[in-house]
């Protein structure tokens, strides 16, 4: 059910999100002998992760996301109240931190991306990016010091 949540989220269609949970099973079924090894709690994310490159998949092939919205995907919050004034807050908070985000030199916004737009864990971000999960680690401390620190220079409290 996680799964077709977070696929619905992405693509916003049913029978979308339906596809794209089935594709992200056909792909966990081709490969299974690859994940023999992996605990439940590690299965449930790859699954998440299989899943969301799936919807991304469908979008690309839609013609409806490039490499510079990606990071725009909102995902399906099952505990979100859907009142227009909190969509209109959200959408400025949205705007406020791809702003600051931009002002990150790449590095630190490479692992952030990683991170929180495409849920990757820390030692999935290492391996994308040639990195030692201490790196990793140092860098996304840095990131979210830096961006804490952007947002208060432009006058943002509390975020």
């Amino acid at each position: 059910m996680k799964m077709y949540h977070i696929a619905f989220g992405i693509l916003k269609h049913r029978m979308e999100a339906e596809n794209a949970v089935q594709e992200a099973f056909v792909s966990i079924a081709q490969n299974y002998k690859r994940y023999g090894g992996i605990n439940a709690g590690e299965m449930t994310a790859l699954c998440v992760t299989i899943v969301k490159h799936k919807c991304m998949d469908i979008l690309r092939r839609q013609g409806h996301l490039s490499a510079e919205n990606v990071e725009e995907l909102v995902l399906y919050n099952e505990n979100a109240e859907y009142e227009p004034e909190l969509q209109l807050q959200h959408r400025e908070q949205q705007k406020i931190i791809k702003t600051i985000l931009a002002k990150l030199p790449e590095t630190l916004y490479a692992v952030l991306v990683l991170k929180y737009y495409y849920d990757c864990s820390n030692h999935e971000i290492a391996k994308q990016l040639g990195l030692k999960v201490k790196t990793v680690e140092m860098r996304l401390y840095r990131a979210k010091k830096k961006m804490r620190e952007l947002l208060e220079h432009e006058g943002y409290e509390g975020y």
